[in-house]
């Protein structure tokens, strides 16, 4: 079994896809801290007339410290999401798959409530589906590993039966791949260099979330996932 994992991410971009494409089932590091400072965990980029745009989802910090990211609460979640979903039909209104698209959406965020790990989550599955992505999901809290660094991803392995890990292809950099190999589990590498796909409001821009991927080439997205993705051994 090849597994790769993910803190939990609202709207993925497409190598989150990638490496869930490319693996049997993916880890979600919900136990996870909530990083200080910029963080992708809770934002991500769609696209406007002017260019990129970030859509954030405001999550309580005052006075509650360092946070596991499945702790994390939603600050007035039905304002957010008012915003969100007009903010939506502001820019990609005219796509194809917008309808069933905010509607999907807005029935997430509604079920959510003021819990992030269910938006994420509901966010993460909707566009595998969309997608046609068939792979499993796990959370890191679901299988009760406490541990850090390159010792949590063994553990996890071990914990699943994996032999096999997928990394993007920069965590080298961050991880102790000794470890892993010493533990009879391969590394394989992905790296995703996103291919050109027309988007709404002018010239491509690379590394949105996948929901803009989505909602421009609808279920064609995957092919372009499928381009965008290349393996390697460490």
């Amino acid at each position: 079994m090849r597994i790769s994992f993910s803190q939990p991410v609202f709207i993925p971009w497409g190598g989150f896809y990638g490496r869930l494409l490319n693996s049997d089932l993916m880890i979600i590091l919900d136990n996870t801290l909530f990083a200080r400072g910029f963080t992708f965990v809770n934002r991500n980029r769609l696209k406007a007339p002017q260019g990129e745009i970030w859509i954030t989802v405001p999550v309580k910090k005052k006075g509650l410290g360092r946070q596991r990211i499945q702790d994390l609460q939603i600050v007035r979640p039905e304002i957010w999401a008012r915003k969100f979903l007009a903010l939506l039909k502001h820019y990609y209104g005219h796509s194809f798959y917008f309808e069933q698209t905010s509607r999907s959406l807005e029935s997430i965020i509604s079920s959510a409530g003021s819990d992030f790990l269910a938006l994420a989550l509901g966010c993460a599955r909707f566009l595998a589906d969309c997608f046609q992505i068939n792979r499993g999901f796990r959370l890191q809290s679901e299988l009760g590993v406490e541990n850090r660094g390159t010792n949590l991803l063994v553990e996890l392995a071990e914990r699943v039966g994996a032999r096999e890990v997928l990394l993007p292809h920069l965590a080298g950099r961050h991880l102790n791949l000794e470890a892993l190999t010493r533990n009879g589990i391969k590394v394989i590498f992905l790296k995703y260099q996103p291919v050109a796909y027309p988007q709404f409001w002018g010239d491509f821009i690379a590394n949105l979330s996948a929901l803009d991927l989505w909602l421009s080439c609808g279920p064609c997205g995957l092919k372009n996932i499928i381009k965008s993705s290349r393996l390697s051994g460490a």
